[in-house]
C-alpha cells in the first residue's frame, strides 16, 4: 500500500454519481494499519484495468475486498488485496467547497440509500422516456403549439457540415457531420418533426 497522502483531481465517470461529479478532487488517505471497512470509499487499481478506480467497499472477506460503484447495480467482478488499494477517500473538493466522505457504517447506509434512489430514478426515467417518445411520435404538440422563430444554420467542420436548429439564440437541435439523425434537446422533440428537417 502507498503511504503518502494523495489528492486526485478531475474525477471522471458515472459509477459514483451522485456521490462524486466529474471534476471533483478526491483526498485519499492510506490505510496503513487501519482496517478496511464495508462502506469505505476506496481508490484502487484492479489488475485488469489500466487506470485507478474509485468505488465503495461492499464486503471484506478472507478471499479479498469486494466493491461496487454507488451508481452501479452489480458488485464489481474483481476481488482486491490490500496491495491493490491506494487508500480511503476522506473528502471531496468541489469548486470552492469541501465535503466529508463517510465510511464504515455511515458509508454503508449512504451507499444503500443511493443504490435504492438510483434504481427508482432509472425506473421512473424509463417510464417517462417511453411516454415522452410516444407523445412525440403522435405529433399532437406540433399541431397545437408549432415552434416559431427558428432557423437552421450550417458550419463547415473538418469532416463535413454540422447543422444546427436555433430558436432565437438557443440551440435546440443539431446534426453532426456523418450522423444520420438529429440530436434534439428535450422537450423540443415534442414540437419538431425531424422528417421535415434537412437531412444533409
Amino acid at each position: 500500500m502507498k503511504t503518502e497522502l494523495e489528492e486526485l483531481n478531475n474525477y471522471t465517470g458515472p459509477s459514483m454519481t451522485p456521490t462524486f461529479k466529474a471534476g471533483d478532487g478526491l483526498v485519499v488517505v492510506p490505510y496503513k494499519d487501519k482496517k478496511i471497512r464495508p462502506g469505505d470509499v476506496i481508490i484502487f487499481k484492479p489488475k485488469d484495468k489500466p487506470r485507478n478506480v474509485v468505488h465503495r467497499v461492499i464486503k471484506v472477506g478472507r478471499d479479498g475486498v469486494s466493491t461496487r460503484g454507488d451508481n452501479n447495480n452489480k458488485v464489481d467482478p474483481w476481488l482486491l488485496t490490500p496491495d491493490d488499494i491506494t487508500g480511503r477517500v476522506v473528502s471531496v473538493k468541489r469548486k470552492n467547497r469541501v465535503f466529508h466522505v463517510s465510511g464504515g457504517l455511515r458509508g454503508r447506509v449512504y451507499g444503500l440509500l443511493i443504490l435504492r434512489y438510483n434504481m427508482l430514478i432509472r425506473k421512473v426515467s424509463g417510464v417517462l422516456h417511453s411516454t415522452y417518445h410516444f407523445v412525440s411520435n403522435t405529433g399532437i404538440f406540433r399541431k397545437i403549439l408549432p415552434l416559431s422563430n427558428t432557423q437552421i444554420i450550417s458550419f463547415k467542420r473538418q469532416n463535413g457540415a454540422e447543422l444546427q436548429l436555433l430558436m432565437g439564440r438557443r440551440i435546440i437541435a443539431r446534426r453532426l457531420p456523418g450522423s444520420e439523425q438529429w440530436q434534439i434537446k428535450r422537450p423540443f422533440r415534442l414540437f419538431i418533426d425531424e422528417k421535415k428537417l434537412p437531412q444533409r
